[in-house]
Formats: C-alpha cells, sequence, structure tokens
C-alpha cells in the first residue's frame, strides 16, 4: 500500500533536502504534493488528505502548529513530523500537545527523517486512515463555472489521448486562459489545489492506459507544483502543462520503440558501454522502452536475462585485463564498471569459481 505525504516548509533548500533524504520507495510512502506557506499548506492537506505531514514550525501566513492544530480541530489523525530551525522547548512542548510524531532539528539528518517515516508508517499500518484510496479527480468544484471547466478537461483529455501535441498545446493553452480569467490572480486557495490534481489525476490515468508509470515518463523530473503564496493559475498550468507535454512525447517515442526493439543494438549497446554504469533501467530510457518489456525482449531473443548478460561481458572483460594485461586487481572491477570493490570480488567468484587473486598469474 501507497501512502501519501506532503511537504510543507517555506525554504526551497529544505524542501530539496526532504525529497532527496527520505527514503520513499523504500517505506512505501509518495510525495503528494509541496507548499511553502501554513494557509496552503491546510488546503493542501484537505484536497490531498495525506497519511502523514512533513511541516516547518515558523512560516508566512499560518505557522505549522496553527495548522496542525486546526487539522486536529476537523479530526484529522494524520502523522505529522514537524522540522523546525528552533530549538525551543514551547515549540516542541506544543508539537507533541498536538500528536507529533516528532519534531526534528534543521539541518535535517537522513537517519532520524527515515527512522521517523518507518515509525509513520507502522503507526499507519496500526490505523484506518481517513480518506484512504479517494480519487482526486472526483472531488468537485463549487465555482458557477465548474461546468465549463469540466467540458475544458473532458476536450484536453481527448486531446492528450490523440497523440498530437498541437492539438494538447491549444487545448492546455485554453486551459490556462480560461481559468486565468475566471480565477484572477488572487485565486481560492481550495478551487487551486482542486484542479491541479483533477488534471494530474487525468494525466496519470492516460498514462498508465498506455502501460506506463509515472516513473517510466518522469525519471527524475519533478512533477510536484509548489503552492505558495501569490502563485497564479497561469503558473500552475505553465507547470502542468510541461507535465502533459514531456509525458505526451515520451510515450509516443516509447510506444514507437515498442514497435520496433532490435535486441541486436541493444547487445551492441551493452558491449560499448558495459564499463559504464549502466542499468535495465538507463538502457530501457536509452530505446524508449519500459525496462520490464525490455527484460522480456531481451530475454527471449539472445536467451540470457539483462543483468546476466551484462554481468557476463565485464566478467570477461576482468578475465582479460587480469591474465592478459597484468591490471592490478584493485583497478580490475572500476575499469568493468563496479564502483564498490567488494561487490565485484564477490560477483567474480561466484561467476568463474575463484577469486581474482586467485586467478592472478604467478
Amino acid at each position: 500500500m501507497k501512502y501519501k505525504a506532503v511537504i510543507i516548509d517555506d525554504e526551497v533548500w529544505t524542501r530539496k533536502v526532504i525529497r532527496s533524504l527520505g527514503e520513499w520507495e523504500t517505506y512505501g510512502i509518495e510525495i503528494a504534493g509541496e507548499a511553502s506557506d501554513g494557509e496552503y499548506g491546510l488546503e493542501l492537506i484537505r484536497q490531498v488528505k495525506p497519511d502523514i505531514i512533513l511541516t516547518d514550525v515558523c512560516m508566512p501566513h499560518m505557522n505549522g502548529l496553527e495548522q496542525i492544530e486546526q487539522l486536529r480541530k476537523e479530526n484529522q489523525s494524520v502523522q505529522v513530523i514537524f522540522i523546525s530551525g528552533y530549538d525551543d522547548y514551547s515549540y516542541v512542548r506544543n508539537a507533541m500537545k498536538l500528536g507529533a510524531v516528532d519534531y526534528l532539528l534543521k539541518p535535517v539528518k537522513p537517519e532520524e527523517l527515515n527512522n521517523q517515516l518507518m515509525n509513520c508508517t507502522q503507526r499507519l499500518q496500526t490505523l484506518e486512515s481517513a480518506g484512504k484510496g479517494e480519487d482526486l479527480s472526483m472531488s468537485f468544484l463549487k465555482e458557477e463555472w465548474a461546468g465549463s471547466y469540466y467540458q475544458l478537461r473532458d476536450s484536453l483529455a481527448e486531446a492528450v489521448s490523440s497523440g498530437n501535441q498541437e492539438i494538447l498545446k491549444l487545448k492546455l493553452e485554453e486551459m490556462g486562459s480560461f481559468l486565468q480569467e475566471k480565477m484572477g490572480n488572487k485565486p481560492d486557495k481550495g478551487s487551486m489545489i482542486s484542479i491541479y490534481y483533477m488534471l494530474l489525476n487525468l494525466l496519470q490515468r492516460f498514462i498508465l492506459s498506455r502501460g506506463f508509470g509515472m516513473e517510466d515518463v518522469f525519471k527524475e523530473k519533478n512533477t510536484t507544483f509548489v503552492f505558495e503564496e501569490g502563485c497564479t493559475p497561469k503558473e500552475m498550468i505553465y507547470f502542468i502543462s510541461g507535465l502533459y507535454l514531456h509525458a505526451a512525447l515520451k510515450i509516443q517515442q516509447r510506444m514507437k520503440g515498442r514497435n520496433r526493439l532490435d535486441t541486436s543494438k541493444v547487445e551492441k549497446y551493452l558491449q560499448e558501454n558495459f564499463k559504464k554504469g549502466i542499468t535495465l533501467e538507463g538502457t530501457a530510457e536509452e530505446f524508449f522502452v519500459s525496462k520490464e518489456y525490455l527484460s522480456k525482449a531481451f530475454k527471449a531473443e539472445v536467451g540470457k536475462g539483462f543483468q546476466e548478460y551484462l554481468t557476463g561481458l565485464r566478467m570477461e572483460k576482468a578475465k582479460e585485463l587480469i591474465l592478459n594485461y597484468r591490471v592490478p586487481i584493485k583497478d580490475v572491477g572500476e575499469m568493468v564498471g563496479y564502483m564498490d570493490q567488494s561487490h565485484f570480488y564477490k560477483t567474480f567468484k561466484k561467476y568463474f569459481g575463484m577469486t581474482p587473486g586467485e586467478m592472478k598469474p604467478v
């Protein structure tokens, strides 16, 4: 089960650090949204209904303690981790009164953060989280122009499915102009967040319908819009338009690649690049296919699994370097693509039945 988390902090750097340090996949957590102040943070939480909140204490417009206090009044039993640069006992005491899991001090330490993420997931496994599994695309707008918005959203769904980039661009521009006109530069926070997640959900469904996952399409690309005071519908649509256009192009490339994957070219690519830190995921990206498809097609055509074939290339080259070129063993691993020396030794012994030292000529 995937748990949803939101990060709320007015410092861009802190949000980046939290994203990079958290072992999200390990604990089955996905970052569902970000905000840079307490008011937007509160609306984000109401819309997304996360299982875990990581929030700063001192922020503009509404501080983290006020934000969580309001949530508790609304009977939300979400798991909360406060992250602050203030080692103030009164803050810590108030945080604990609000049922926080912990109060971490900046700079955030990886072990402390991940221990508390693990703690949160363990708590969640014994509790029934409110709103679990809710489809954000089913949130309803209360604006008088909601009907027109839904029509535009439906036409956008048709455009992204068409595979025509020009039509998609026109529909995204139309959506942006419409929302900017209706919402202005001081939009209702709840409506902004609701629309964003409706459009993101629409994109996710399109990607899944083509047999891919978000990670296949976006890799390391940031897919989270940061809600902050002063942000406009134009800025939000500009961000999500980038996601739509990127996804449409990637999927088009991958669908073509699926129909014409030449495994001999994959073999050639591996033979030329095995000394680098190449992976199944990276190779799939290179040939515009999913890692699952590449793995299956490669095994069927070549008769060996991707990793088995790659290991064979590396091991035979390592043997050649040791026997024919008498390269020092301590340098061989890195020369054939292993950054971890102990991993190289274990793989070598498993492959040849002896250590590199035992193979080395006297």
